[in-house]
């Protein structure tokens, strides 16, 4: 197999695994960011706990009192969230009849499934964002249906070369009756050439 034929380089986190009759496309949520958010669930973990300590000379139904439990069910949400992040991975089950997309083990969306048939176009498309003053172009997985709904199949940070790879890989197992949108580069604009009467009669308009 040449270099060229070769299957490019996933994000981290991003991995496809052939099972017959189809492919599984896995999304892991963690990243950089999860972690980094790991310190801070632990710091408003521990505010509820510092403010039952201080707290706790007060009479029951002091105002003040009401304030571990809002703080208390905050870090609950925010912990919950960070460790989501961290744990979690989304699905993608494609087969020839169908793709399912789960998230999981706790608890997120509902699974979505979407049955082959009312597939119309598998589509990369181009995100852009800026992140330090430059622009930052991602590629994202699209479904367009026969209807013209469409469903975010793939958000991931992925080139135009890793998207367009996961979209033919899609397509290969839904059969030739869904079209390929995979990322194409750009056609070169040719310009047609003036003659010399052309030039000599755009310059006389010009100097009139």
């Amino acid at each position: 197999m040449s270099a060229s034929q070769r299957s490019p380089t996933l994000p981290t986190g991003l991995r496809i695994e052939q099972k017959p009759p189809g492919l599984i496309i896995t999304v892991l949520w963690r990243n950089m960011a999860s972690w980094a958010l790991l310190p801070l669930a632990l710091v408003a973990a521990g505010i509820p706990v510092m403010l039952v300590l201080k707290t706790r000379e007060l009479p029951w139904n002091h105002p003040i009192q009401s304030l571990p439990a809002i703080f208390g069910i905050v870090a609950l949400i925010f912990a919950f969230v960070v460790i989501q992040r961290l744990v979690n991975a989304t699905q993608i089950v494609v087969t020839p009849e169908r793709i399912r997309i789960s998230h999981g083990p706790l608890p997120w969306r509902r699974p979505v499934e979407v049955a082959s048939a009312t597939i119309r176009r598998i589509e990369v498309r181009p995100y852009r964002w800026r992140y330090n003053g430059r622009e930052v172009v991602h590629h994202h997985l699209w479904v367009v249906h026969r209807d013209g709904t469409e469903t975010c199949l793939l958000e991931r940070d992925a080139t135009e070369e890793q998207s367009s790879h996961l979209c033919e890989e899609v397509q290969r197992v839904l059969g030739a009756g869904v079209e390929n949108g995979a990322a194409k580069p750009a056609a070169k604009r040719e310009w047609p050439q003036k003659s010399k009467e052309d030039a000599k009669g755009a310059g006389g308009v010009a100097s009139r």
